[in-house]
């Protein structure tokens, strides 16, 4: 049993690091220097023209490495709701599964998506495209190549959010119920507030909030570490 134990804290542990290097790969993602113009709907601007491209390689490689982290921990996640005495029947030991079961690749295909549509931009800007035809040229092949990723991000994470949340309050993992807030949207919507109040306040650091969906589920991770910890201690 302990052995087992030792194996899932093994995982939350592995997940945790890639996830939490996963939203570093988030700010590499956001950050732009000052002084910009919009492009693409505004999701970028000409000022990551001035970005060092090695950011985007970074960035893939992080982005990379949390679906190891996924493939780790997904299993992991639905192997201590069988140790908590969950069953398999409920409603949100399924839903927790749905979401879990595509996001080690929603991972690798949205970062990889982000990175190589700012790397083409970013290209293209640095060889003398003028603002105009840039946004016009990418403007389309951007959106369709971010958006479907962009959805696929929303079906793995309401569910997976949905889940844990329920469990926690609920006292089904054995952990604190103010916990309930780490995972996907609840650090999600966190940091887009906290954002928000930054750019009220003229800060040029914003884009640190960033990494909320990919610490959410580091922090979700390290939770689940704690509720297997935990059965070890009550064990002992």
């Amino acid at each position: 049993m302990n052995n087992q134990n030792k194996k899932l804290e093994a995982a939350f542990i592995f997940g945790f690091i890639s996830l939490l290097l996963c939203g570093v790969g988030d700010w590499l993602i956001g950050y732009e220097p000052e002084g910009g113009e919009p492009l693409i709907y505004g999701i970028t601007t000409t000022a990551i023209a001035g970005v060092p491209t090695w950011f985007y390689v970074l960035s893939f490689f992080f982005g990379f490495l949390s679906g190891f982290g996924c493939l780790y921990f997904a299993p992991a996640v639905m192997k201590t709701l069988d140790l908590k005495g969950i069953s398999k029947d409920s409603k949100m030991y399924k839903l927790m599964g749905f979401g879990l079961k595509s996001a080690p690749m929603m991972f690798v295909s949205f970062h990889a998506a982000c990175c190589i549509v700012l790397l083409m931009i970013q290209a293209a800007l640095r060889s003398g495209l003028d603002i105009s035809s840039a946004d016009s040229v990418y403007l389309i092949p951007a959106a369709t190549a971010m958006l479907p990723f962009l959805i696929w991000c929303y079906i793995c994470d309401i569910p997976v959010t949905i889940a844990y949340m329920y469990f926690t309050l609920k006292g089904k993992l054995g952990i604190s119920k103010a916990a309930f807030i780490l995972c996907p949207m609840g650090l999600s919507i966190a940091a887009k507030i906290i954002a928000a109040v930054m750019v009220a306040l003229g800060s040029k650091w914003s884009f640190l909030t960033a990494c909320g969906e990919s610490w959410g589920y580091a922090f979700m991770c390290l939770a689940f570490y704690f509720a297997v910890k935990k059965d070890v201690r009550s064990d002992k």
